[in-house]
């Protein structure tokens, strides 16, 4: 297994970045930049990689109520897992983008499956999300005891990220080259 490390959060921050930062807030700030240069093609075939994988895990095969989200522009675009989920006549509930509360979703009673995006991941299966905190509340509450998948490009993959009691661990990842975790 590849280790992962971000050195800058060790050893000495960017520039750009202001010294009263948090360590999340410069790590979350390190992973837009790289997303940011991420082209659109590079995007829809490491996306095409992460797909293939999911779709031969055995908690993805046997859910019957899932949920995704509705892809930012730099996170993995997951339409084939829909479109498997169609296929297959498995519930899915699509987490759209400017959700910012669980009580403005109508999610199934039961949830087998999440499908989870994040800035980073650890080897120790800790995600970093964006800041607002909605992952981690609909994990920690209503998907408590669904299969938690994490989602992302290899360089999202890290050794260790900054986490905080609140913090969700989830089940596994799975990247463009990582075998799930």
């Amino acid at each position: 297994m590849e280790a992962y490390k971000l050195v800058w959060v060790e050893s000495k921050p960017f520039a750009h970045m202001n010294e009263s930062s948090t360590p999340k807030a410069a790590l979350r700030e390190e992973m837009r930049h790289r997303l940011r240069q991420l082209t659109a093609e590079d995007r829809q075939s490491l996306s095409e990689e992460i797909c293939e994988r999911v779709l031969q895990l055995s908690p993805w095969l046997e859910a019957q109520n899932v949920i995704l989200f509705s892809p930012l522009p730099s996170e993995p675009i997951i339409t084939p897992l829909k479109l498997d989920c169609d296929a297959r006549k498995v519930s899915a509930f699509i987490i759209p983008q400017t959700a910012r509360t669980e009580s403005e979703l109508h999610l199934p009673e039961t949830i087998d499956f999440i499908l989870v995006p994040g800035l980073a991941f650890s080897q120790d299966r800790h995600r970093l999300g964006r800041g607002g905190g909605f992952f981690d509340r609909l994990l920690a509450g209503r998907a408590a005891d669904a299969f938690k998948l994490g989602v992302c490009f290899s360089f999202q993959l890290l050794e260790t990220i900054p986490t905080e009691p609140h913090d969700v661990v989830i089940d596994a990842i799975v990247s463009d080259r990582a075998r799930p975790q």
